[in-house]
């Protein structure tokens, strides 16, 4: 006996099947992402002070870093006004800038006198 092969060539066409919608498989898919988002959500919410907590320690840590480096700062400059306003530092720059030097004796100057108006006005005022 020979065994014949029957085969068919051709695909059939499914167009006009459509798949049954499992409202039971609907439903549990449904849980499952709905789970899916609850857990995401708790898992958020929990890390979520943790992180905003490591943050604002860094920004502390920032600020008072800034804060040490601006009382550095007060000091050099407190330090320089009372150099610059020192009278000694004063005549020290004063000295070496200009080539001048204490006068030994005081000195007075005399000024001419004053023109003839101001002396008008004084004399009228003394009228």
């Amino acid at each position: 006996m020979t065994s014949e092969r029957f085969e068919v060539n051709y695909r059939p066409d499914n167009q006009w099947l459509h798949r049954k919608l499992d409202r039971k498989r609907y439903a549990q898919l449904l849980l499952y992402l709905a789970i899916g988002i609850f857990a995401l959500t708790a898992a958020v919410a929990a890390t979520w002070p943790h992180l905003e907590a490591i943050r604002l320690g860094y920004r502390v840590e920032e600020l008072r870093l800034e804060r040490d480096q601006l009382q550095k700062d007060i000091e050099r400059y407190r330090l320089e006004l009372g150099e610059l306003t020192d009278p000694r530092s004063v005549e020290r720059r004063v000295r070496e800038t200009y080539g001048l030097e204490p006068a030994g004796e005081r000195v007075i100057l005399e000024t001419p006198h004053a023109p003839a108006a101001a002396t008008e006005t004084g004399s009228r005022a003394t009228r």
